[in-house]
């Protein structure tokens, strides 16, 4: 009972760290609103439109696993995962990836955005953690997801996990295209020397 509350708190408390408070204090610092995902029927507008509902996924899960335990079955649970050992490192792989992912906001600065910002050129990280991964803000999330995966194993964490590495993978090109654009040889000589993921 207390793993399956502290599951669903540690969601809403990653909501709230990794996409509310770096947005707002790009919007009280530049008052730009950095949630840049329009209603279009652009492949990058499609992307803000199905992620969404994706991840609520997650909280079905969890409060599903909080409130009605037994109706996990109906997810298709993969029994035969469900080891302490893997559910250890599930916890450990959220963790680290929470960490991981506010140091990289932090780096990114007033950078941040949750889309691709086309009317304002933001600044090009390359040190930090950026000098790890091109995107160590998608890293951590696609690690995030790995852990849920192991703490709850079933179909529907699988497919989150498998749609969201999907999605993170048009995402991060539709960036990267947008970045060469914006910093020209600069990007690309950082792309020579820093991997996509790591």
């Amino acid at each position: 009972m207390m793993t399956s509350i502290y599951i669903l708190s540690f969601l809403s408390i990653y909501f709230v760290v990794v996409f509310v408070v770096p947005s707002v204090r790009v919007k009280r610092k530049t008052g730009i609103n950095p949630y840049v995902f329009k209603n279009t029927d652009s492949a990058h507008d499609f992307l803000g439109k199905v992620s969404a509902p994706i991840t609520s996924l997650i909280f079905i899960v969890a409060l599903v696993n909080l409130f009605y335990p037994a109706g996990l079955q109906y997810f298709a649970p993969f029994t035969w995962l469900e080891i302490s050992i893997l559910k250890y490192a599930g916890f450990a792989f959220i963790h680290l990836a929470l960490l991981w992912i506010i140091l990289a906001q932090v780096q990114m600065s007033n950078s941040w955005r949750v889309g691709i910002d086309h009317s304002a050129r933001t600044e090009l990280k390359t040190n930090g953690l950026f000098s790890i991964s091109r995107n160590p803000v998608f890293l951590g999330m696609l690690i995030t997801l790995a852990g849920i995966f192991f703490i709850l194993p079933n179909a529907i964490t699988l497919l989150v996990a498998v749609v969201s590495t999907l999605l993170f993978q048009v995402q991060v090109r539709l960036e990267e295209e947008y970045l060469r654009n914006t910093h020209g040889e600069l990007y690309k000589n950082y792309c020579l020397k820093v991997g996509r993921w790591i």
